[in-house]
């Protein structure tokens, strides 16, 4: 019996173990929507990524040829397909390819992509392709790529027509690949034209022409090829309607198969060599080892033209083909294009694809409303198939009117519908007062604060108020008189003219004593006044009493006033 520590760890164990898958799985990788041809040219930069075309692309939208690139990832067509692609050039890398002996060649390749290695094509059309190419090195060509590894393509269809000139020795044409390595071929359709002319007289090359491959190995299920060929070969011809030569790679445990396919065949071909083999079928050219199971191959046409000298083997049988064109529109379900036929021996291909159109004309309109859809009935004038779609809700159409805010008032932008009435409004917020100038509400006193009022410019109201500093009192410091002493007689006026420093004192008024009243006094303005005989002193004090100054009066009676005081006993009655 487990202990109760055992028995936790094992539960540990099985809860983990039903986790792992969920721990494990890798996040998929998303999948890009290809629209375009700038889209199908990105590819390059992500060549193992996953993507879908959405649409038909016309690939001759290219000023130059398709370059052809590798590729390792996901590619759905979705039913969608690519026309008029053109190559004429292979691509920039090269695998390796083997002949029949097992002899290796480091090989180029032309197609729609060069290499797929592990790659995966679905759902692909490929609508009047033409990969024609011309090269001095080991070449293998094919509508979807030119050597293909561990990839699967499944439920693609290929009309074209591939052309490999060259001078090198090991070479193929294939419909669908050039050069396949234990790939697969499922529910795949080829309609294509394939020639192989060998230039090079002087060395024996090995030729491999095939609808679904030209060479190597693979699964083929549920296919059908119409394949029509032409070799020219100054060498050795494996040509077949489904494969040129299968041939195992060394070592190799992979079970090639061909079942449930049918092949229409038509080869013209000459092989020049003395030890001639020729290998022409309508559907496995040669299989070396009988190593491909079979089951259930149907050739439902086959042809085959052999000739034992060098002729011209191509489908144009002038030299210098002069042709007349035709246009075929398309139609709703049907494609378009160009008819190009020689004057001379008949020969004739179709090219410049336009994709198949329907003519649609609205023949019934529900009108949607401001709030609610309409609905439109097409239908196509060529066939009557018939859609409906929908029409988005037509939406209001407000006219706006505006009640303006005040400063402390909100307005308002009210929105309606002149179709319907409908309406709605947007507060506009207050704008708040907008300060303006400052204006003096009150003067300021000496040590008394003034006030002056901030006003709104825009509708004059007190914004905000702030304080006048009081005016500031400075004291007198000392008083000057014009005069430190006067001589008056009595009764007389006399003047002191006093100056207060410093000039910016804030009050300048003066005040007078005096020391006897009876010899003199002074007004505040300065105007002495002699009293009886005497000497007093004038003074001169400050309004704050802080600044003083002095003037001696002397008082005296003049000659007259002193004989009538004296002499004529004034004294008595002058009192």
């Amino acid at each position: 019996m487990l202990s109760p520590m055992k028995r936790i760890i094992s539960i540990l164990l099985c809860s983990f173990m039903l986790l792992l898958p969920c721990l494990v799985q890798a996040e998929e990788t998303p999948v890009t929507p290809i629209s375009s041809l700038g889209d199908m040219r990105k590819i390059a930069q992500n060549p193992s990524g996953r993507y879908e075309l959405t649409c038909d692309i016309d690939m001759s939208a290219a000023e130059t040829p398709w370059t052809p690139l590798p590729f390792s990832g996901e590619l759905d067509g979705k039913g969608h397909g690519l026309y008029n692609l053109r190559v004429r050039t292979t691509g920039a890398d090269t695998a390796e390819t083997y002949d029949g002996n097992y002899k290796t060649y480091e090989t180029v390749f032309g197609g729609l992509f060069s290499i797929l290695d592990g790659a995966r094509l679905s759902n692909l059309r490929l609508v009047n392709t033409t990969v024609f190419v011309d090269t001095d090195q080991h070449c293998f060509l094919g509508a979807l790529a030119g050597f293909a590894q561990n990839a699967t393509i499944e439920n693609c269809t290929v009309q074209t027509r591939n052309h490999l000139t060259l001078t090198s020795i090991n070479a193929g044409v294939g419909g669908l690949v050039g050069f396949s390595v234990e790939s697969t071929f499922t529910g795949c359709t080829v309609d294509a034209e394939l020639i192989f002319t060998d230039m090079n007289t002087d060395a024996l090359c090995e030729e491999f022409l095939g609808g679904i491959y030209a060479s190597g190995c693979g699964v083929i299920d549920h296919c059908d090829a119409r394949v029509r060929g032409f070799a020219e070969v100054y060498g050795y011809a494996h040509s077949g309607g489904l494969i040129g030569m299968h041939k195992l790679p060394k070592k190799s445990q992979y079970k090639s198969s061909v079942s449930y396919t049918t092949a229409d065949t038509e080869i013209s071909f000459f092989e020049i060599t003395k030890s001639r083999r020729a290998y022409c079928s309508p559907t496995i050219g040669e299989d070396a080892g009988r190593q491909c199971k079979r089951l259930e191959m149907i050739t439902t046409h086959y042809e085959k033209y052999e000739s034992r000298k060098a002729e011209w083997m191509t489908p144009e049988k002038c030299e210098s083909p002069r042709y007349t064109s035709g246009i075929v529109e398309p139609t709703c379900t049907e494609w378009g294009y160009t008819v190009y036929t020689c004057t001379g021996c008949g020969y004739s291909y179709k090219d410049e694809y336009t994709a198949p159109e329907h003519q649609y004309q609205v023949v019934e309109t529900v009108p949607s409303t401001c709030t609610e859809e309409g609905k439109e009935t097409l239908r196509c004038s060529g066939c009557g198939d018939s859609f409906s779609r929908a029409l988005p809700a037509a939406g209001h159409k407000y006219q706006e009117t505006v009640l303006e805010p005040t400063c402390t008032e909100a307005g308002a932008r009210v929105f309606t519908c002149e179709v319907c009435g409908d309406s709605y409004s947007e507060e506009i917020p207050a704008m708040g007062h907008a300060p303006g100038e400052w204006v003096t509400s009150r003067e300021p006193e000496i040590d008394v604060e003034g006030e002056e009022q901030q006003l709104c410019s825009i509708c004059g109201a007190v914004v905000e108020t702030r304080p006048l500093p009081p005016i500031p009192y400075t004291h007198a410091e000392r008083i000057q008189l014009d005069s430190e002493a006067l001589a008056l007689t009595s009764g007389s006026t006399g003047h002191l003219a006093a100056e207060v420093f410093p000039a910016d004192a804030t009050d300048h008024t003066v005040s007078f004593t005096s020391s006897d009243e009876t010899v003199a006094t002074a007004r505040p303005d300065g105007t002495v006044l002699a009293g009886k005989p005497g000497t007093a002193t004038l003074t001169c004090l400050s309004a704050d009493g802080r600044a003083s100054a002095t003037c001696e009066v002397t008082v005296r009676y003049t000659t007259w006033q002193w004989v009538r005081h004296y002499v004529l006993f004034g004294w008595l009655w002058e009192e």
